[in-house]
């Protein structure tokens, strides 16, 4: 029910639940982030759940203009023994509250823009979900927005793009040894994600372009921020091929379902994505390759559905070259036996069972709200993915589907001039 409060705002539901013996210990109050989430629906959820695994963490307030989809997350929160919460209709009421500390944006991807617009005014902390908005020109007028001075206080927001895949365990050590140098210069990175079709949302807005962008920014702009993360290194061109091969067509949809997209980038190294939306029936649902003028490393992420860690399965392998093979190989005129090509190792990067449970991203939802908390919690620290990372991550999907749709090459150059005259910036790459 309605209960109107001296601020004019209308709340739909005042949860108040007597916390259950034995729940998480609350932290001292210093040390807590009061929490509002915005959008309830399949990744609010899966944040919700995550969040409740964080003693730092307290959910205060959720929005929705969904009713089942508020109700469900109320009930989630009740189920966790969650003492108090507010439901709204409305995210612009949410921000309103003094009480909540941070936000996270977890709506349809065509309302991101106006959402952001609102919270960047409040000078609320943000974690947005990807991708950051629908629009090149959209990308830019938010980092645009978010780079004037101000902020709640005086002091600046943390502000931070959603993108969990940098987190999955296996590809996060990937990542990791990539920087530490061990595989030498980076030359070719190869991304496969062979998965199921779109779920089912609400509306089934996920399912035209029109309001995800299209695939290859809705689903895809996780493997273009993976791959500028990665190669630290900018695009310098995009050709890509694909289209809507099986998934949604007895229904009014236009998303496709498969494609290639090859992205050379300005370091000299090139980069492969390869979706296909139709293949659940798959060992791994994400496969990367990374391969370095001295070895290649390979990680691989379970299904989303996968509720279970196999520890016995190996997710994560590194391959070195042998310095004596490398020093020879031009004089040789046969093929190395194997012992001559070098060193394999591989192992399994595990994922706590509570993680598994909690989300459908292999654990990496809660390694990213645990950085994001942290980070809001300390005065003055930087955010692992930027708005702007978000924006050209969008802009490597937009690429990718105008070459698709010309059969022809899209330059770097031209995007972030389309970018820049939005109001964007770009910067160099660390």
């Amino acid at each position: 029910r309605e209960m109107p409060d001296s601020s004019g705002l209308r709340f739909l539901g005042l949860l108040v639940i007597r916390p259950e013996t034995g729940n998480r210990e609350m932290p001292d109050q210093q040390a807590e982030l009061r929490l509002g989430v915005i959008g309830t629906g399949c990744i609010g959820m899966e944040h919700i759940r995550n969040a409740l695994l964080l003693p730092s963490v307290r959910v205060v307030a959720i929005a929705d203009p969904h009713e089942p989809s508020r109700q469900t997350a109320l009930a989630e929160l009740q189920h966790a023994g969650v003492r108090e919460v507010i439901a709204l209709e409305r995210d612009s009421e949410m921000l309103q509250l003094s009480d909540v500390d941070a936000v996270l944006v977890c709506t349809p991807n065509d309302t991101h823009h106006a959402v952001m617009r609102q919270v960047l005014a409040s000078g609320k902390h943000c974690l947005v979900e990807k991708p950051l908005c629908t629009l090149i020109s959209h990308c830019a007028e938010t980092v645009a927005l978010a780079r004037q001075p101000g902020g709640f206080g005086g002091t600046a927001p943390l502000l931070w793009c959603g993108m969990e895949y940098r987190y999955i365990p296996a590809i996060a050590r990937l990542i990791q040894e990539a920087d530490q140098g061990l595989i030498g210069d980076l030359r070719m990175l190869s991304i496969r994600e062979h998965r199921f079709p779109f779920l089912k949302k609400v509306g089934n807005w996920n399912r035209t372009n029109e309001r995800t962008g299209g695939t290859l920014v809705e689903k895809c702009v996780h493997f273009f921020d993976l791959m500028r993360r990665i190669l630290r290194s900018e695009p310098r061109r995009i050709f890509a091929s694909g289209g809507q091969e099986v998934n949604h067509k007895s229904v009014d949809s236009d998303v496709l379902d498969s494609a290639y997209v090859i992205v050379d980038f300005q370091s000299g190294a090139r980069a492969m994505l390869e979706l296909c939306m139709f293949a659940e029936a798959s060992k791994h649902q994400e496969e990367v390759s990374l391969v370095g003028t001295r070895g290649k490393l390979e990680a691989f992420a379970p299904s989303h559905g996968t509720k279970q860690d196999d520890e016995s399965e190996v997710n994560f392998r590194r391959c070195l070259r042998s310095a004596k093979f490398i020093a020879e190989y031009e004089e040789r005129a046969r093929p190395p036996a194997d012992l001559e090509c070098g060193t394999i190792v591989e192992a399994h990067e595990k994922i706590d069972a509570r993680l598994m449970q909690a989300g459908d991203h292999a654990g990496s939802t809660y390694y990213e709200l645990h950085r994001f908390v942290a980070a809001a919690l300390s005065a003055g620290a930087k955010p692992d993915v930027t708005l702007e990372d978000g924006a050209l991550a969008v802009m490597m999907g937009v690429g990718a589907h105008e070459s698709m749709a010309t059969g022809l090459p899209v330059l770097w150059s031209d995007l972030v001039e389309r970018y820049a005259h939005s109001g964007g910036a770009v910067d160099e790459p660390a």
